[in-house]
Parts: C-alpha cells; structure tokens; sequence
C-alpha cells in the first residue's frame, strides 16, 4: 500500500521532470509545447547563470537562458530601461558573430524590436527574429527573446533551418509555453 501511494504521489512529479531554477523559482517541464528538455549547462562564470536546452524532430532548437550579468536589481517585465538596453546589447552580439566570421549573411526580419501582447498569464518579452548561414549548406531563421523575472533576464533563443514548414508556429507555441510555465499558468500550450 504504501508503494502504492508513493507512486501516486510521483506521477504528477513525473509531468515536470526538467530542472528546478533556484534563482527564478520555477520548476521548468520536461516538455513545453512539443520540445523536449534535453539538459541543463551551469556556466561558470556566476552572473552568466544557467542554460536549459529543449528541442524536437525538425531538428528545432530552443535554448532558455537564466542569468543576472552580475546586475543586483533587475526589475521584472520589458519596460525598464536596463531591461531594453541588454536587449539591444543581446541583439549586437548577432550581429558581431557575422562580424568576427562566425555566422554569414544576418538579415533581420523587421527594422527593429518588438513585444509580445500575449493575452494571460505569465511575462511578455521583446523579440526580434533574424536568418543567417553558419555555412554554404546551413540557412537558420532564428529568434531571440528576452524578460526579466524575479531579479533576472530570461533570455530565449529558438532556431530552425530557414524554409521549415510551420517553423514560426513552432516558435510561437514554445514563447507561448515558456511563458505559462514562467507565470506559473495552467498551460494549455
């Protein structure tokens, strides 16, 4: 009986099998929308915090980071000033890799950033969306996100070979799961 009620007691456990974030309090899904947790890499640097990777057949990846960049108040939402200036900062550093020869040809898909208007529970974010080649053979579309939340960024790159079919709605489905689970939602993504 009482294997019995410890199994019970596991199964909704099972349903968020990813990691537990101390610095954000949230306990990360081992599925959002239709990724999968693949794992967690703790930088060592502390301020760069921790990276969590999901990912499904495509291939699609979507990689979460959680960090504070060494900041002691970062307040919550897309509005504050520090909050956009890292932003604008993030998307700099795309632009570099093309600079320093790691990635060719970055084009953005708008003139500049943009911000979710989600309807719900749960942050919003400033995006912006880019393509690029890593080689001759190799075009991506790729996203990035970010937020602040509980005295950190949130920091969301997704990306997929460029002409995917329904690349962007698999996007927009895991931004939409990511942020039920951060809000603490009933996830319905």
């Amino acid at each position: 009986m009482r294997r019995l009620l410890a199994l019970i007691a596991l199964v909704p456990m099972l349903a968020w099998a990813g990691p537990y974030e101390n610095a954000i309090e949230v306990q990360f899904p081992d599925k959002i929308a239709d990724f999968t947790y693949g794992e967690r890499h703790e930088f060592p640097q502390r301020g760069l915090g921790v990276n969590l990777r999901y990912s499904m057949d495509g291939p699609v990846v979507g990689s979460i980071y959680i960090y504070n960049g060494g900041l002691g108040n970062i307040p919550s939402g897309v509005d504050a000033a520090v909050v956009r200036r890292h932003f604008a900062q993030v998307i700099s550093e795309v632009k570099q890799m093309e600079a320093l020869g790691k990635v060719r040809a970055v084009k953005f898909n708008r003139g500049s950033e943009a911000v979710t208007a989600y309807a719900g529970c749960g942050p919003q974010f400033i995006w912006q969306g880019y393509e690029m080649e890593l080689d001759e053979a190799n075009a991506m579309s790729s996203f990035t996100y970010l937020t602040a939340y509980r005295n950190n960024f949130i920091k969301l790159r997704i990306s997929y070979p460029r002409g995917l079919d329904k690349g962007d709605q698999q996007v927009e489905r895991f931004v939409r799961g990511l942020r039920q689970v951060l809000g603490g939602c009933e996830r319905t993504v």
